[in-house]
């Protein structure tokens, strides 16, 4: 994928100190610095602007560059005409402004009225524009300028990789998955480009059976050596690797950068195998986000938590399963399709699973992986209504003696909500009251910040706490 690029431009008027003080200099050293850290491609404006024609010249090299983000420096107090011809040469921009080098004595660069100034230009005389903008303070160098503008390109850069994303989307949804239902066109509009491509699951199947036995049952023998316990057969295992096999064969075939395939009840019918441990495998070990049951918004919002979270692997998708009012909890869990590096000290068990088959004669069916999270702080987030809304959450898994349902799950606590402490009560009557489809993407470590982001660039509406009560809370009346 295409980096990501950043262009930079400082504007100034030239009675005030812009050269003097090496503002021009001192933000692009710093920028460049930054582009090293983050993996951003800085396209740099190196000369001031100091009247329009160098203001237009500027405005000119910047859209042939054609950059994504424009950090718009007001070196020193500057003109508006300035900002309204270089506010058409991004998708999106930054205003920012650096302290005085003085605090008495004649004024040199009067950035913070100018922040004042440009967003206010922005805000009313260029309304109609709609234009985005985050504003900055502080020189590039500065701890609280890093923060900040490092959480802008981390949402910028998995936006982009969100306008490029193409889904694999494997058999369709499982039977009675209403909620899950998206509309193509407006996810493709909402995400600037994320594009969907179906595919029956008798082509995986088919894939599945013509893939080498000799390759099959060495990935079987990576899978379980890395398992810590083994309560399937080899042939359950070799099976379930040709599906992992041909699941990763069509992501390089058409360019897939996440996949949902229907787990149930056709797998079964056409193949007689639980496809947990293959979206595990892919999961843990190419990273590749597999949502199970064939949920294209789960696979989606788990690709984000994938572009956000600097870790190996992929995040999971899990069901809110089980309340702990005593403790305060909620168990997380989904049959057994997380990847190991979730997994406790014990590691990963490679099982039956633990639902499908286990009261019919043909089953049960193998394999899912069954593991207990380790302690850890997570991310939790869902793109719902066909990308019109975001939920933003994050968690810490704890350890407990009680273990949860068999499958792949934790004890979540210590929830918040937009970043807004949120009780277990009150988290299951938002949910339910807003009726929030019942997937979450689950990622490792905070990144709530840039998920905050996203939905701020993207216009997506946040999911809102709504405090239990005992009468009825109907959405837009009460609540």
């Amino acid at each position: 994928m295409e980096k990501l690029k950043i262009g930079y431009a400082g504007v100034a008027f030239s009675t005030y100190y812009a050269e003097e003080n090496d503002q021009y200099g001192r933000a692009i050293r710093g920028l460049e610095i930054l582009a090293t850290e983050l993996d951003f491609e800085l396209v740099a404006i190196p000369y001031g602007l100091t009247d329009d024609d160098l203001v237009a010249r500027a405005a000119n090299e910047l859209k042939s560059a054609n950059i994504d983000f424009l950090l718009l420096e007001s070196a020193t107090c500057a003109s508006g005409d300035s900002l309204i011809t270089l506010s058409k040469v991004a998708p999106r921009m930054g205003i920012w402004s650096t302290p005085d080098p003085e605090k008495e004595g004649g004024i040199q660069i009067h950035g913070v009225v100018m922040l004042n100034q440009y967003s206010s230009i922005i805000k009313r005389y260029l309304r109609h524009e709609k234009i985005d903008y985050k504003w900055f303070y502080g020189h590039a160098d500065s701890e609280r300028f890093r923060h900040r503008f490092g959480i802008t390109v981390r949402a910028l850069k998995a936006i982009k990789a969100m306008s490029q994303a193409r889904v694999g989307w494997i058999g369709g949804l499982s039977p009675g998955f209403y909620d899950m239902e998206f509309d193509a066109g407006k996810l493709k509009q909402r995400l600037g480009g994320a594009h969907v491509v179906s595919h029956e699951l008798a082509e995986v199947v088919s894939l599945a059976k013509s893939m080498n036995q000799k390759e099959a049952e060495a990935v079987a023998v990576d899978v379980t050596a890395a398992g810590s316990e083994v309560r399937v057969t080899q042939t359950s295992m070799v099976k379930g690797s040709r599906v992992y096999l041909a699941l990763k064969e069509l992501c390089a075939r058409h360019n897939y950068t996440s996949l949902a395939v229907e787990c149930w009840p056709q797998f079964q019918a056409q193949y007689e195998v639980a496809p947990c441990m293959s979206y595990s495998w892919l999961g843990s070990e190419d990273g590749i986000a597999v949502s199970c049951e064939g949920d294209v918004m789960g696979a989606l919002s788990m690709q984000l938590l994938n572009e956000l979270i600097d870790v190996k692997g992929s995040s999971t998708l899990l069901d809110m399963t089980q309340m702990d009012l005593e403790h305060g909890s909620m168990l997380m869990w989904h049959c057994g399709v997380s990847p190991r590096h979730f997994a406790n000290a014990d590691g990963i068990k490679w099982v039956d699973h633990p639902t499908l088959g286990r009261k019919m004669t043909d089953g049960p069916y193998g394999v899912t992986g069954d593991q207990v999270f380790g302690a850890q702080e997570t991310s939790l987030t869902y793109i719902g209504d066909s990308g019109d809304t975001l939920l933003v959450m994050s968690s810490h898994i704890i350890e407990r003696d009680v273990k949860g349902f068999d499958g792949t799950r934790g004890w979540f606590n210590q929830y918040e909500l937009n970043q807004e402490p949120i009780g277990i009560w009150d988290l299951m009557n938002t949910i339910v009251t807003r009726g929030a489809e019942h997937h979450f993407a689950v990622g490792q470590g905070n990144v709530t910040d840039e998920l905050l982001e996203c939905a701020a660039w993207w216009k997506m509406k946040l999911i809102e706490k709504v405090p239990y009560k005992d009468y009825l809370q109907v959405e837009g009346v009460n609540c």
